[in-house]
């Protein structure tokens, strides 16, 4: 009896001690069970993608000037006009196959 005793006894500092290594370090108890920390662990990439891919001048362009275009809608519009000037392009809102058939 006095041996279990003394082993419980023991038993108790070692467990507070693992408690508060636990606190101060920051690490989790050994459950044996994935719990997704190694993922949450690594730093975040959000900054590092954002500065790689960085914002396009068109929205500033846009309020600074007016009438400002991108140069792939001055090509767009460029095709548009040729189109229509050889009769091919889009049909006005309203005048297409459909409403030509009522």
């Amino acid at each position: 009896i006095m041996a279990s005793q003394r082993i419980l006894k023991s038993d108790l500092p070692l467990k507070g001690i693992q408690r508060l290594r636990e606190e101060v370090f920051g690490h989790l108890p050994q459950l044996n069970i994935r719990t997704g920390n190694k993922k949450l662990k690594v730093p975040l990439k959000g900054n590092y993608v954002q500065r790689y891919y960085p914002e396009s001048i068109e929205a500033s362009a846009r309020k600074a000037t007016p009438g400002y275009q991108s140069a792939l809608e001055e090509r767009r519009t460029a095709k548009l006009e040729q189109l229509r000037r050889r009769g091919k392009g889009p049909p006005k809102k309203g005048s297409g196959k459909r409403q030509q058939k009522k």
